[in-house]
Order: structure tokens, then C-alpha cells, then sequence
């Protein structure tokens, strides 16, 4: 008598056609070290690793020796064959550490590691936050309450893990949805420059994204569907405004004034506020002479008209940093007449795949390979952090021998430079007018969206001559030429520096926030917080954009602390939490300091980052280790604690 075995009805189910051609998609390297971890085939770990060059040599990729590529999808294909199942679904940290190593041929820190292990994502809320096992009782817990201003990603994650936690929370939102910059947003072609695989929280795992580069419908169905699994709509009150937040210094809680969409009004009581309200919130509108006297619409990128047909218009773009490269060339697929109006210029560097689906087949890879999926994420996070943020700091003796900023840097710098000569290599002073004079990533790099391809289209033209004022037909520029236009776009940015706009915050002894960053603009210790106004936290705060990486991760850290700091207050028997005045100054210090040996520090060089007093108050500038070790765990040394009246140290 025969008998069947599992292994043998798995073989005979097996598709074999679709499995070569999703392994025909695979990153070998990552092949390679899922296969290692479901397996154990020490032959797998002996294969050679080596560097490749991506985005024209910003970062470095650790790739399998492609002599080894064939062995390593034959050794998939029987497995997958076998039909057996990983030997390890989740390996120990000194396990996952050695696989780590393996991958990348090279020794991991302990914050490449540590963050590392997070984006992998083996174990469901990697970054959540726990209860200590003298968890308070449920009674204690009721007693507190949140308030989270803003249902965009930041408030989403916030609100989740406060779901999880079991304290009492309610999300204002002023517009109509979640999905905060990927609701308001919406402008023809706008999607992600970050990899969708990094772009992503790890409070879902294996997402299924139809590009490598999210386009804003995806992400904001991202976001919802984050909304739903979680199931927060009941606790989000939308198209509702917080004007204004009070501490109250007798009952030891912030007072919220609400406006809803009717005009009504409200106060709430709230133990804590987190402000996830984001950076990006208030458009920049341009100081043009004569703007309201434009006959046709002139409307910002955060409010495009979806029921106005531009077909066959002349239209204007104003601005060419990553919004205005990234819409134009869609606006120049409809348009008669496209007007680029650049004030300076900026660095656009192709990318491959940047506008390309996910296949089907590589799908396939992530839902049936064991752990593909993980060291993808993995594989991609290693490759944006790897460096420390290197391509930022400035390296006195390679200026000494003559360079610019860094070794890496004016490779870089290079390498663009090339690219945007060979896009127009009949015409080097229309390439040049493409070149801006400052460093790559003094000012964010723009992937190029179809800028090149479009620049060069008969009916695109870029303009260089500064705007002297617009009429009711159009823009007149400084040499005197009147362009004719049916419409104005205008991607003018936000204005960053205007933190937590446009509520009116009041801390301690009726403390503003205008009056505390009125000497240099808004300051924070580590993004999260400041003194007066305790019981505060803010998730992208000032000078918290970190040096390296996608925003979701840093946003998921930024809540991790703040709800870290509340879950300790709240199992401490506490009810106020506020930063301590000379760990703030101290924090800020080394702020300052470390902007001094960063390219965001250097003079001349005008962008969102500075505000009215010349600061930078937008990119961290110390090294992306430093801003992970700062957040990864709240220490309540930092903090002042009190019970009321009684302060505890």
C-alpha cells in the first residue's frame, strides 16, 4: 500500500511555471538569505556578496556575486517544490543578528540592528508600546484620556496603538477623511519617492502595493484601510477644528476648544494632547504683485480643481522642487502650452522603476517564499540607512584636498551632473540652467517623473527670468515678456516652519508658543516635546526630520516615544510629564552644534528648512543613529513628575 504525504499533494498542487517566474523577479541576495533562514543550507551562506550602485550612486546595495544567481533560484525552485515548510519563522536576536550579517556582508551595529529588526517586521507591532507586567488596573488606566489632533499617518499610528494600550482616545480631524498630506494632496501624479516597501508601517505586514513608488490614490487606500482594521472612525470626529488648547493648571489637563463644520462649538478635557497635524499643513501661497488681477484660476497644489478640464490650455507652473517636477509633466500631457516658471534650480535624478507596477509574479514571490518578504523590507531599509546619513556631513579634510562637500557627496553630485548633460547633449546651456550651485540633499533631490522627457516637448518651455508681476493674462517677467496663460499652478511648497499652525497652544503660566520660540523659531527636545507645556507631545516636530530613510518609519518612532512616556506616567501613579528646562537646553546644544557640521548648515543656501531668523528648523542634522538612540525609549531622568501638586524627582 502507498502511502501520500503531505509533501507529496503540495508537489502535485505545485505551479512550477508561475514559481520560475516569480523567482526570475528575485533579488537574489534576498533569495538567498530567506532561503538560508527557512533551510539552514550553509552552501547559501558561503555565497559572495558585493556592493551596487543605486539612485546614481546616493547608496550603496550589498548584491549577490550574479555568478551565484542561478544556483540560488534552482536551491528556491526545490524547495518550493518540496513543499516544506521554514525551518524558523522567527529567529532570536542573536539568530536574526548572524542572518543580518550574512545579508550584507559586513558587521551590523546595534542601531542598524535594532531599527533593522524593526522594518523586518517577524513579530506582529514591532514598535508598539507594552504595559510593565505591574500593569495598572483597568480602573486607573480609565482615568486618563487622549486627544490626538490630526488622522493623517501619524495620528492613525497613534491611535492604534492607544486602541491596543486600552486608553481612552478621540482623533480630531478638520477635513472630511483620513489620510491627512495623502488626502489634501491630490494633484495630478503625485506619489512617493520613497520605496513603497519602505514607505509603509509596520503596524501591517506584507502589504500587497501595486507600485514600487506609490502613487497618492494607493497610499491614501493605505491609510484608510489602516483606519478600518484598527476600526478608529468611531473615535475620529472629522470635519472638526481644534482652535485652541489651554493647560489648565487645577485639574492638571490640557482644556481644547473644538469648532466643528456647522460653526458649533465645544471644550474638551484631555490628560494628554499629541499633535499629529504634520509639518506640511499650510500652502505656501507666493508674495506676487498683481496676483488677484489674474483673469483665469491660480490655484495651489493642495487645492487642484478636479472638475476644471485643462485640456488644451495655456497653463503655468510655478515652482520646481518636488511637487512642480513631479506635476508638470502630467499637466503637459493635456496642456497646449506649458510655462515652467523656475526661480532656481533644482537636482533631478532618474530612478529606476519609479513609475512601474508591482508584478504579479513578484507578488507571488512575497506571499509564497518564506521570509521574502521581511528581508525585502529589510533589504531596502539597509540600503537607505546603511551610511549613517554620509552624503550630509562635511568632511573638512576632503574640502582641504580640494572637494566640495564629501567623497560620496560630489560623486554624487557628478554622476547627476553627467545624467542631466546626457538628457541634453545638444544644448549644455539649457543643461546648465538645470544645475543648481548647491550640494545634493542641501535641498531635497527631486526624482525625476517624466521632468526630462517633458522639458524637451515643443510646447514646454522653461522660464529662468524672475516673475516681476502677474496681469489679467498672465505672468510678466523681469526682461519684460508677457506669457499669456489660461491657468496658474502654483507649487510653492508649505510653510514648514510654522509648527502646529494654526491652533492656539497655552502652557504653563499662560506661556505661548509664540513666546517660547520667539528668540530663534520653534525648538523641542528630540522633536517630542518642550518645558510648559507638559503632558504635550508632538509627533514631526521641529528639527526632527531625520538624515536617511521614509517618513512612516520615523513617524512610527515619534509616536513610540510619546506613547512611552505616557504609558510610564500613567504606571507611575502620575499625572503630569513635562521636559526637564536643562535637558532641553543641553538637547538643543548639540542640535546647534551638529548643524554646523552638516551641509543644511551651510550659508547661501535657500529653502522650507530655514525660518524668518535663518535657522534650520526642519532636518535634524545629527547622524540618524543619534536621532534613533534618542527616541527609542523615553527616560523619565529627562522629565519632571508630579501627582498633582507634589513634584516628584
Amino acid at each position: 500500500m502507498t502511502t501520500t504525504t503531505t509533501e507529496d499533494i503540495a508537489s502535485s498542487q505545485f505551479d512550477e511555471v508561475a514559481a520560475r517566474d516569480a523567482l526570475a523577479m528575485a533579488t537574489t541576495n534576498v533569495l538567498r538569505i530567506a532561503l538560508y533562514q527557512a533551510t539552514g543550507d550553509e552552501e547559501l551562506a558561503l555565497l559572495p556578496v558585493i556592493k551596487a550602485s543605486f539612485w546614481a550612486g546616493a547608496y550603496e546595495v550589498p548584491v549577490l556575486d550574479p555568478a551565484y544567481d542561478d544556483l540560488v533560484r534552482e536551491k528556491a525552485l526545490a524547495f518550493l517544490r518540496s513543499g516544506k515548510t521554514s525551518l524558523c519563522e522567527a529567529p532570536d536576536d542573536a539568530m536574526l543578528h548572524r542572518l543580518m550579517e550574512n545579508m550584507v556582508g559586513e558587521p551590523v551595529n546595534d542601531y542598524l540592528f535594532s531599527f533593522g529588526k524593526e522594518e523586518a517586521n517577524f513579530t506582529p507591532f514591532p514598535r508598539g508600546v507594552e504595559w510593565p507586567a505591574d500593569r495598572p488596573s483597568a480602573e486607573t488606566v480609565a482615568g486618563y484620556n487622549v486627544i490626538v489632533i490630526g488622522a493623517g499617518a501619524a495620528g492613525l499610528v497613534a491611535a492604534a496603538h492607544l486602541r491596543r494600550l486600552g486608553i481612552a482616545f478621540t482623533v480630531i480631524e478638520r477635513n472630511h477623511d483620513v489620510g491627512g498630506t495623502w488626502l489634501t494632496n491630490d494633484y495630478p501624479d503625485a506619489r512617493v519617492d520613497i520605496a513603497s516597501h519602505h514607505y509603509q508601517l509596520t503596524l501591517t505586514r506584507n502589504h500587497p502595493w501595486k507600485h514600487w513608488y506609490a502613487t497618492q490614490g494607493e497610499l491614501l487606500d493605505y491609510l484608510r484601510g489602516v483606519a478600518d482594521e484598527f476600526d478608529l472612525r468611531p473615535d475620529i470626529r472629522f470635519e472638526t477644528e481644534l482652535t485652541d488648547a489651554s493647560w489648565n493648571e487645577q485639574t492638571a489637563k490640557w482644556d481644547v476648544a473644538l469648532r466643528a463644520a456647522d460653526g458649533s462649538c465645544e471644550t474638551l478635557c484631555a490628560s494628554f494632547l499629541i499633535s499629529a497635524a504634520g509639518l506640511f499643513n499650510a500652502p505656501n501661497m507666493p508674495d506676487i504683485p498683481g496676483i488677484e488681477e489674474f483673469a483665469g484660476p491660480i490655484f495651489h497644489t493642495t487645492q487642484w480643481p478636479h472638475d476644471y478640464d485643462y485640456a488644451g490650455k495655456r497653463a503655468g507652473v510655478i515652482g520646481v522642487g518636488c511637487t512642480g517636477a513631479q506635476l508638470m509633466p502630467a499637466v503637459a500631457r493635456k496642456a497646449s502650452h506649458v510655462s515652467v516658471f523656475q526661480r532656481s534650480p533644482h537636482w533631478v535624478s532618474r530612478m529606476d522603476h519609479y513609475r512601474d507596477p508591482v508584478p504579479d509574479a513578484f507578488q507571488w514571490l512575497m506571499d509564497n517564499v518564506p521570509h521574502y518578504w521581511n528581508w525585502h523590507c529589510f533589504n531596502v531599509f539597509y540600503t537607505l540607512y546603511a551610511d549613517d546619513g554620509a552624503l550630509q556631513q562635511i568632511d573638512p579634510e576632503w574640502q582641504a584636498q580640494g572637494g566640495q562637500i564629501n567623497r560620496k557627496n560630489d560623486l554624487l553630485r557628478e554622476n547627476i551632473r553627467q545624467n542631466i548633460i546626457a538628457e541634453f547633449p545638444d544644448d549644455p546651456a539649457f543643461a546648465a540652467s538645470l544645475m543648481p550651485s548647491w550640494p545634493p540633499f542641501a535641498k531635497r533631490l527631486v526624482v525625476d517623473n517624466g521632468w526630462f522627457d517633458a522639458l524637451k516637448q515643443p510646447h514646454v518651455d522653461l522660464v529662468t527670468q524672475p516673475i516681476e508681476r502677474m496681469e489679467p493674462r498672465g505672468i510678466m517677467t523681469a526682461d519684460g515678456r508677457l506669457h499669456e496663460l489660461d491657468m496658474i499652478v502654483v507649487a510653492g511648497g508649505f510653510k514648514a516652519e510654522r509648527y502646529l499652525w494654526p491652533v492656539a497652544y497655552t502652557g504653563r503660566a499662560g506661556v505661548t508658543l509664540e513666546q517660547a520660540w520667539a528668540k530663534d523659531g520653534a525648538r523641542s527636545y528630540v522633536g517630542v516635546t518642550m518645558p510648559d507645556f507638559p503632558n504635550m507631545f508632538i509627533i514631526y516636530g521641529p528639527n526632527m526630520q531625520a538624515r536617511s530613510g521614509g517618513l512612516f518609519a520615523w513617524i512610527e518612532l515619534w509616536a513610540r516615544y510619546s506613547l512611552d512616556c505616557i504609558v510610564q506616567t500613567i504606571a507611575g501613579g502620575h499625572r503630569t510629564i513635562e521636559c526637564r528646562r536643562e535637558v532641553f537646553d543641553a538637547y538643543n546644544d548639540r542640535l546647534d552644534a551638529a548643524q554646523d557640521q552638516c551641509i543644511w548648515g551651510m550659508d547661501g543656501i535657500k529653502s522650507y528648512y530655514l525660518n524668518e531668523h535663518g535657522r534650520q528648523v526642519v532636518n535634524n542634522p545629527m547622524r540618524p543613529s543619534q536621532t534613533y538612540a534618542s527616541i527609542r525609549h523615553a527616560d523619565l531622568a529627562d522629565y519632571h513628575l508630579d501627582q498633582g501638586q507634589q513634584a516628584v524627582s
